[in-house]
């Protein structure tokens, strides 16, 4: 193509850069919801990168236009997302592309150097969308990182019970707008990866997991456990249940009741931290909610083997050594009411055989398993060792 042509192609599209940029812009208002009700400012910025890649064809114009950076930077701080700021660049090329080769084939010479006009906006187009976007999400990621920290801080104001007349109006900014919430608390056992200046870094993996199966949550992290707020309605329950499956085996959970969003989350915390405490290697999530009240007591009790009389130690060893039964006898006894012909029926065993444990049991620790103090001393211990609250 001659200088001439060049020259004569350039001049046509600056005097069309106005009408170029409202068909642009009527197409990407069509094809992005993400641009809607943004008309005026995307004419704008439509005509500002139009403009910018003539100057650069022309020659008139070298560096990047750092006003077109800075627009980078307001769409992201408006909440555009990076999806829609990519489509923007495509429509871009596509609809220029599309201008030259219908509106303007009478001077853009596709069969010869016409093309060289394209591929200098190709060049052009390609500097401008990366610096763009790079600003684009580098603006994103601080947005982020700062509602990051605010939904953080919010989070351990309400586990905290502080200003618990706004728990509500704060959940909804969160994001959360059910009647009711619980609070989960994930821990690790052993060692996990760790970034002591951030605190949230070792449950990342976590995190990234869980975000394949939940929603997008408020979490924290406090007291060496990740903690979440979660809504109460039948998908956190399905999550939950489905997040089990996915989760390595060093994962511990403690789920809280179902707590009102209309007064202090403090005890739903207090809840949460329980049940992750009583989360062991065969139940590694514990849902307070589903709890008996002695269970609900074994977790609030460290119960040290010294303190258990010799004659429990005594059963609970010898039962586990030689396989006497005796603790399945018990449990089964407690769930017949006493009634022996009921414990048999349970374990399906002849009768005699529940007379012969109860004896061998009274020969062997001095316990008799018909009686219900002794009953419910097993069934509490056995709560307790199966909290790990029982300190051997």
């Amino acid at each position: 193509m001659g200088k001439a042509m060049r020259a004569s192609l350039l001049e046509t599209l600056n005097s069309q850069v106005d009408e170029i940029a409202e068909h642009v812009a009527a197409v990407l208002l069509s094809s992005i919801p993400g641009f809607a009700d943004r008309g005026d400012d995307l004419h704008k910025l439509t005509t500002l990168t139009l403009t910018d890649f003539l100057r650069h064809a022309d020659g008139a114009r070298t560096e990047l236009d750092p006003l077109l950076i800075d627009r980078a930077h307001e769409l992201a701080r408006s909440g555009l997302d990076g999806g829609s700021a990519a489509h923007f660049w495509r429509v871009i090329s596509q609809e220029l592309w599309s201008w030259l080769t219908v509106r303007n084939s009478a001077i853009f010479d596709l069969r010869g150097d016409g093309l060289a006009v394209w591929n200098g906006f190709l060049a052009t187009h390609e500097r401008y969308a990366a610096a763009f976007m790079d600003a684009f999400f580098e603006t994103q990621s601080e947005l982020r990182a700062a509602e990051l920290s605010c939904r953080r801080v919010s989070l351990d104001d309400l586990l905290a019970g502080k200003s618990p007349d706004q728990t509500e109006s704060m959940l909804q900014v969160l994001g959360i707008r059910t009647e009711q919430v619980v609070i989960a608390r994930f821990s690790f056992t052993g060692d996990a990866p760790n970034d002591p200046s951030d605190p949230g870094s070792r449950f990342q993996p976590l995190i990234r997991e869980m975000q394949a199966h939940t929603r997008r949550l408020p979490w924290t992290v406090s007291d060496g456990s990740l903690v979440l707020c979660l809504p109460y309605d039948e998908r956190t329950r399905d999550s939950i249940r489905r997040l089990s499956e996915h989760l390595d085996t060093n994962v511990r959970i403690g789920i809280s009741r179902p707590w009102p969003v209309a007064g202090s989350l403090a005890a739903a915390n207090r809840q949460a931290e329980l049940a992750r405490r009583g989360a062991g290697a065969t139940t590694r999530i514990v849902d307070f909610g589903t709890l008996s009240l002695m269970q609900v007591a074994a977790l609030h009790v460290d119960l040290p083997a010294d303190d258990v009389p010799e004659s429990l130690n005594i059963l609970f060893t010898e039962d586990a050594k030689s396989d006497h039964e005796w603790l399945r006898t018990a449990e089964a006894l407690l769930q017949a009411h006493g009634s022996i012909s009921g414990a048999a029926n349970l374990l399906r065993v002849h009768m005699n055989t529940i007379y012969y444990r109860i004896a061998a049991a009274r020969r062997v620790t001095g316990l008799d398993l018909r009686s219900p103090g002794v009953l419910a001393d097993i069934q509490f211990l056995q709560t307790c060792r199966s909290f790990g609250r029982y300190v051997a």
